[in-house]
């Protein structure tokens, strides 16, 4: 049985170099007349301050833990549909519109695949940076742990000098 790619879900950095993973995923979608969910997931700071911590209450400090989410989550959402602008405005052959723009925070590795799973996608498209030793060289730190966890299908998109 060949599988069919109808869902893929793209995750991004909003880097210089996740614009070729865009790219390859808009493509994706219109050669399989298949939605695109981007994702991007906000890194989870460290959970204690002690200089906040010890001026709040931990109601307090809750509350603004959730106020600078929650600001975080909407200028994010709006680089995402900035960033998916820019790379159609930069290569119309790819100008495949994505579906949905999703912003989330937590683990980018955990947020990836589970996002995927609950949003029963077919594949994941993301790009690597080639950051951290020999082995960063060939897949970024994330992309690789999503390669090693993930149930779906990862296609990494590699570095590319000059795009």
């Amino acid at each position: 049985m060949i599988p069919e790619i109808k869902k893929i879900l793209c995750a991004t950095d909003l880097s210089e170099n996740s614009r070729l993973s865009l790219a390859w995923a808009m493509a994706l979608a219109r050669k399989h007349d298949a939605s695109l969910l981007m994702l991007n997931v906000i890194e989870e700071v460290g959970s204690s301050s002690p200089s906040l911590q010890f001026y709040l209450t931990e109601q307090e400090w809750k509350e603004l833990k959730q106020r600078i989410s929650n600001e975080a989550t909407d200028i994010m959402k709006k680089n995402l549909s900035a960033f998916c602008d820019a790379v159609k405005a930069e290569m119309p052959e790819c100008a495949y519109a994505a579906d949905e723009l999703l912003v989330v925070n937590g683990n980018p590795v955990e947020k990836i695949i589970s996002t995927a799973e609950e949003r029963a996608c077919d594949v994941i498209v993301m790009g690597t940076t080639g950051a951290g030793g020999l082995v960063g060289v060939i897949m970024g730190s994330t992309a690789r742990r999503v390669v090693r966890r993930s149930p779906i299908p990862v296609f990494i998109v590699p570095k590319k000098e000059n795009h």
